[in-house]
């Protein structure tokens, strides 16, 4: 297992997620990705992503920018 570091910081909504969504398709399904984002709708889409796609949420930290999601692939 591997963590994978995404800076999306120069991106706005949407781009911010289509960038992500993009990205997802190439990673493996062992890997951890941490997503580095100032979009401040990514607090609420990255949930809801991971919910409806069946990726797994470990942590989010959006205190302060940038925020920062741990993300897995679900391997179920």
């Amino acid at each position: 297992m591997s963590l994978t570091i995404l800076n999306l910081t120069r991106f706005q909504c949407p781009d911010t997620m289509i960038f992500f969504r993009k990205y997802l398709r190439r990673i493996n399904k062992k890997n951890i990705i941490l997503i580095l984002s100032n979009d401040i709708s990514i607090q609420w889409d990255m949930p809801l992503f991971c919910n409806c796609m069946n990726y797994i949420l470990i942590k989010k930290i959006t205190t302060k920018k940038p925020y920062y999601f741990f993300i897995k692939k679900n391997i179920n």
